[in-house]
């Protein structure tokens, strides 16, 4: 009587089927992947030189300011903490583009979220290179013997234009290089997880 009544639950209750993925639309999913993964790979190394070669020239130039020297090669140096941390948190999806599972709609849902989640960190990461940019045009504006030389209106109307242009053009390629590198890769996989529904 009791086993009967069991049975009866079971059949009443409504399984939801996990939809599987076509093979074909794994291999859709692949390549995307592999660039996004390539592309994570190819921009923490060329940014590890970059400092690396960034540091190197400024402690082996001889400046004639050496205040210039230090004030740069600080400023540098917590650029590279503040790079460290955004790719401690790209590293993070790396580590799971390896190990994402392509056979369920679910894993992929969770993927495209992982996605958006990382564009996210990738608009912070610019937003937080903002006072860097300010700092680097005070020491331009500081040490360049031209424009150490404005004052007044001259000045404050310069150096707003400069850092202006400079927060502009730190924000148009921030979202090319996001779009070049990554964006239409995830675009690719979106429109098949889009498909799967």
């Amino acid at each position: 009587m009791e086993i009967d009544h069991l049975k009866d639950l079971w059949n009443q209750e409504n399984i939801i089927k996990v939809p599987e993925i076509s093979l074909e639309q794994q291999r859709e999913i692949h390549l995307p992947l592999e660039r996004i993964r390539r592309n994570m790979r190819v921009e923490f190394w060329s940014t590890v030189v970059m400092f690396f070669l960034i540091i190197a020239f400024m402690i082996l130039k001889d400046m004639y300011f050496f205040k210039f020297k230090v004030y740069v090669i600080t400023l540098v140096s917590s650029m590279m903490l503040v790079t460290a941390f955004y790719f401690f948190k790209f590293f993070s999806l790396y580590k799971n583009l390896t190990t994402v599972d392509l056979n369920t709609a679910e894993s992929l849902r969770e993927l495209a979220f992982q996605f958006k989640l990382n564009e996210q960190y990738y608009s912070s990461f610019y937003i937080a290179f903002v006072p860097f940019v300010v700092c680097e045009m005070l020491l331009i504006f500081e040490y360049v013997p031209r424009l150490s030389e404005m004052i007044g209106v001259q000045f404050v109307l310069f150096f707003l234009t400069c850092c202006s242009a400079m927060l502009v053009l730190l924000f148009l390629f921030g979202k090319w290089w996001f779009q070049r590198y990554y964006g239409k890769y995830i675009e690719k996989i979106s429109k098949v997880i889009v498909d799967l529904k």
